[in-house]
Order: C-alpha cells, then sequence, then structure tokens
C-alpha cells in the first residue's frame, strides 16, 4: 500500500468515524476501536458510551458512582489490561491519553458531557511503537472483562496491510487484522 492509499483510508476511516458520532451513533453496550499504522508507530483509538464502562452518564452523585469512574479511568490508564498485542511485533507503549468526562475540577484530562444530547462518552488513545509491525497480526481486548456492561466493539484497521473492519464480542475478543498481501 502506498502513503497515498494509506492517507486515502486514513481519512476515509476518520470521516466515517466522525460521520457516527456526529450523526447520534451513541447506543449503550457498544463501542468503537479504531486501529492505524504510521510505519512503526500504532495507534489504537477507544470511544464508547460512559454507561457502557460505568452504568450511568450524568455526574456522579454517590460514592459508589465516583468509586465507579475512578476504576474505569485506572483500568482504561492500564493498557496491558484493556489491549495486548503479538509478542512478536515488540511494541512498546509511548502514550496513553484518557478523556472521561466529570473529572476532578482542573483534570485536564476531564471530557465534558455534551450538553444537547444528554449523553457521555469516554476515550481513550493508546500509542505503540512496535519494532516489528508486520508481525502485529492482531489485538485481544480485554475490554469485555474489564466492563462487563460492554457488548460489542466496532473495530475498524488502516495498516500498510490493508484496511478492515470487523465485530467483536465477549466471547470473541481477539481482532485479527489485515493480513500483508
Amino acid at each position: 500500500m502506498t502513503t497515498r492509499q494509506m492517507l486515502s483510508g486514513l481519512c476515509l476511516m476518520a470521516v466515517s468515524l466522525g460521520a457516527s458520532a456526529a450523526g447520534g451513533a451513541h447506543e449503550h453496550g457498544v463501542a468503537r476501536l479504531s486501529l492505524v499504522q504510521d510505519d512503526t508507530t500504532i495507534t489504537l483509538g477507544f470511544d464508547s458510551p460512559l454507561d457502557s464502562l460505568v452504568g450511568f452518564e450524568h455526574a456522579p452523585r454517590t460514592e459508589a458512582q465516583k468509586k465507579a469512574l475512578t476504576q474505569a479511568r485506572v483500568t482504561l490508564e492500564n493498557a496491558a489490561q484493556v489491549l495486548t498485542l503479538p509478542a512478536a511485533a515488540a511494541c512498546t507503549l509511548t502514550s496513553v491519553d484518557v478523556e472521561l468526562p466529570f473529572g476532578e475540577p482542573g483534570d485536564k484530562h476531564a471530557a465534558h458531557a455534551d450538553d444537547h444530547s444528554g449523553h457521555s462518552d469516554a476515550e481513550a488513545e493508546y500509542v505503540f511503537d512496535c519494532a516489528q509491525p508486520t508481525a502485529l497480526t492482531q489485538v485481544t481486548v480485554g475490554l469485555f472483562k474489564a466492563f462487563p456492561r460492554l457488548q460489542r466493539l466496532d473495530a475498524e484497521a488502516a495498516t500498510v496491510a490493508g484496511q478492515g473492519k470487523s465485530v467483536l464480542r465477549p466471547a470473541q475478543a481477539t481482532w485479527s487484522l489485515p493480513a500483508a498481501r
């Protein structure tokens, strides 16, 4: 795949994800996972209704809800708990960015609920540098175990091997990526 084809695919993926978000594709129990490869850099993005992770979408009202929100952040920040890449790809985590609504005052990572829809989303981004990116043939997702309310992940990938989509479920949490041609 040429760089131009890759950029074209990335643009299409961004437009499709943006259109989904703008079109109100907010469905409880369903989240999105994207994977983009840029040479040896692998970026995985996760976007979910907050309800799918903690069972509510409003500002936490009880200590239990505050604890659930804090635990969701801790879990999402632990990339090894939510994503497993093949050892043969020799990937090193370089950054994690988690955005949840209703953070502590002054929390730079706290996103804000959409005041117009009444829905709140959680987002996470994981960036890896992989010494052997061609060995990245699958991703095993631990999100279902960590968040039992999550029932489906709509996954999209854009790699040098091609583009692909998949639907992951708790019983099928390993995502096979596009194979090199």
